[in-house]
């Protein structure tokens, strides 16, 4: 007599079971969102609340010298950098 397989999925415990991942990236996305700080710049308000990211490479003896500069204002590198455009873009 044959037997029949049954159809399951692999899981690395049994008897849990996961939350799809679609709901587990909205439920991250929504708590980003929430837990972000205000940015202390004025074109968000421009722009109706939404943002732009920008990314770029620096060497290591800048981003030192970035970090140490952050630090001596008591801010961190991304408040410093976001300083330095505000100021670089006053009109």
């Amino acid at each position: 007599m044959a037997e029949v397989k049954k159809s399951q999925k692999l899981s690395l415990r049994p008897g849990v079971q996961k939350t799809p991942v679609k709901d587990e990236a909205a439920a991250w996305v929504e708590s980003r969102n929430g837990a972000e700080t205000p940015s202390t710049t004025g074109t968000e308000e421009v722009n109706n609340g939404k943002s732009k990211r920008v990314t770029f490479e620096v060497t290591e003896a800048q981003h030192q010298e970035i970090k140490i500069r952050a630090t001596k204002k008591g801010m961190t590198i991304k408040e410093y950098m976001i300083a330095l455009v505000e100021e670089e873009l006053k009109s």
